[in-house]
């Protein structure tokens, strides 16, 4: 590769169909079957990444595989570890205005620069085209330059093109050298033309009757990843549920769970002299107790049943809550010194009285764990467009690509004690809250405006949390020590006979030390100072009245927000900074 890149950052900003640029030029990342990464002699097993509740659920028996570093794989740090491919091949020469592919067999790139022999590749790299064609349905492929004019002559294949003018794109004219013709690439650019169906990261043609059109590589929606969460909750939150959760351990027991912890030893040193299992995992079951172990087992063989991502969430939403009410013992990682999954000290918990006499209870979650995976990619539009998956096949299994981080929150809800006021007994009220409500009982007509994800975002309660969450994020920012962009919420929300619950999670994780700090968890004693910031000039907005008169209905995603009040960093926003209202926050101020 031309650049080095983060193994997290493979999942949460490049990844396969990515276009890096480098000092070599630009290159596409390949796809991981086509990358080479996982070599004769590297088994994918070695980077899997247990999470049984994920893997069996919202990503349907896929497993999870980290990109291992060059250190992981024995090579050094100035060597390719994962292939990529040069793109786009076109290439403008400024010398001599002349759009050219380089012919490595002739050594000719530019036709009047010559051969210029191996020169003229580093050549052509350095002066690659800003501009590629990409459709909706994931498709990528280099503008074809020689065809987008309309030749005054039959038969008219040239090989290069000329580049006329210069400034803006109503500037530049795209002429043939042979027959004259012209088309101004304003124009050009604007024009709707047939896919290729090519998708050059997994060198593969499909058939596409989409219209793609010109855009610049380094565009922001030349690729939008799709990208999956994951909170590792008790019960299945220990080293133990993780070796008893792979699967090749599972199938071990799945006709009986043995009751002493000696014969489970027995059992698993077999499979490691078969090479069935890890080498390492005799050693680290021997650490536990017999009840831990067995316990381990059984939590492991239950079926786990999952119809939806909001019910996998309201599951993160419960254990959150457990912890909050009574704490979560602490269960020591595998690695000595490395960070234990979830935890959460009860007597560190704190319960803020608001003006509306509402209590707001702040957990704070000194220790969690967070598993990201890219499940796809989107190309065009990030609503509508085709999802180009990420996921390949491997020693039979599939596989999907993700990166386990470590890290600190603060779980924020309403508090539950039937002596203060809820959420359950709260009754929203306002135009805005009719509005948001008449969406959720009406999705099909807001997800046929282009809105295709999980239509409970519709819901009042949850747009009224994650609007809370946003400016909780920038309010944070300030006392924390972390910046906004590095803090990520995850919202939810529970409907009960009783009414609509829920609460945000805003925490910072990342693969290395960061993250781990107590920058965040060290705010919780004085919260309501936070609250109080975050919600001090909710009525003001400096785009007002533009922001504030802002309502929600069909083919709209917000209500009133905008960039001085409420959207923040795309790192921090699972939903695209969609599903947000401050006239819902300021209409209900808990």
């Amino acid at each position: 590769m031309s650049q080095f890149i983060r193994p997290s950052q493979f999942i949460t900003t490049y990844g396969p169909g990515s276009i890096l640029e480098g000092q070599n030029g630009p290159v596409l990342i390949l796809s991981i079957e086509e990358s080479g990464v996982f070599r004769d002699g590297t088994s994918i097993k070695d980077f899997e990444i247990v999470d049984q509740r994920f893997s069996n659920s919202l990503l349907e028996g896929s497993r999870i595989v980290r990109i291992p570093t060059n250190a992981e794989l024995g090579e050094p740090e100035n060597t390719d570890v994962y292939k990529t491919s040069s793109f786009p091949v076109w290439s403008l020469c400024v010398e001599h205005n002349i759009i050219y592919r380089y012919d490595p067999d002739k050594q000719i790139g530019c036709p009047r620069c010559g051969n210029m022999g191996n020169r003229g590749w580093q050549k052509a790299r350095n002066e690659a085209i800003r501009f590629v064609m990409a459709c909706p349905g994931g498709h990528l492929d280099d503008v074809n330059w020689t065809g987008i004019v309309n030749h005054r002559r039959n038969n008219c294949h040239p090989d290069y093109m000329l580049w006329k003018g210069g400034g803006t794109l109503s500037d530049i004219e795209i002429c043939c050298p042979i027959c004259g013709a012209c088309i101004n690439l304003g124009i050009a650019y604007n024009i709707e033309y047939n896919c290729t169906g090519r998708l050059p990261e997994k060198r593969q043609y499909t058939r596409c009757d989409l219209k793609a059109k010109m855009m610049q590589r380094g565009a922001a929606n030349l690729r939008i990843p799709e990208i999956i969460t994951s909170l590792t909750i008790p019960p299945r939150s220990t080293e133990l549920h993780e070796i008893f959760g792979t699967k090749e351990v599972k199938l071990l027991f799945f006709a009986a769970i043995p009751q002493r912890k000696e014969e489970v030893i027995r059992i698993l040193g077999r499979a490691e002299d078969t090479g069935i299992i890890q080498r390492n995992f005799v050693a680290r079951v021997k650490q536990f107790e017999e009840s831990q172990i067995i316990e381990a087992i059984t939590k492991t063989q239950e079926q786990i049943i999952v119809n939806n991502e909001n019910e996998y969430r309201v599951e993160e939403l419960d254990a959150l809550q457990k912890a909050a009410t009574f704490g979560e013992f602490v269960v020591p990682a595998d690695t000595p010194g490395a960070p234990p999954r979830f935890e959460v000290h009860r007597a560190d918990v704190k319960s803020f009285e608001m003006p509306s006499r509402r209590f707001i209870r702040v957990t704070p979650v000194s220790r969690l764990r967070v598993v990201a995976v890219q499940k796809g990619y989107r190309r065009l539009d990030p609503a509508e467009g085709a999802v180009v998956e990420t996921s390949f096949e491997m020693d039979g299994d599939k596989w999907i690509p993700g990166v386990e981080l470590h890290g600190e929150g603060v779980f924020v809800d309403l508090e539950p004690l039937e002596s203060h006021s809820s959420i359950e007994h709260w009754e929203m009220k306002g135009l805005t809250y009719s509005q948001w409500l008449r969406a959720y009982q009406n999705p099909a007509v807001y997800i046929n405006q282009g809105i295709d994800l999980n239509y409970e975002c519709l819901h009042p309660v949850f747009v009224w949390w994650h609007t809370l969450a946003h400016r909780l994020i920038n309010a944070l920012s300030v006392d924390s020590g972390y910046s906004s962009a590095a803090i990520r919420e995850r919202i939810y929300v529970k409907h009960t006979e009783r009414g609509s619950t829920g609460g945000i999670l805003l925490y910072t994780a990342q693969s290395g030390g960061d993250g781990t700090l107590g920058g965040l968890i060290a705010t919780v004693p004085h919260f309501d100072r936070v609250l109080l910031s975050a919600l001090r000039d909710v009525h003001i907005c400096s785009n007002d009245p533009l922001c504030s008169g802002n309502f929600f209905s069909p083919g709209k995603y917000n209500g009133a927000a905008c960039y001085a009040c409420e959207l923040v960093s795309e790192t921090s926003c699972e939903y695209r900074n969609m599903f947000l209202d401050r006239n819902l926050l300021v209409d209900n101020l808990p």
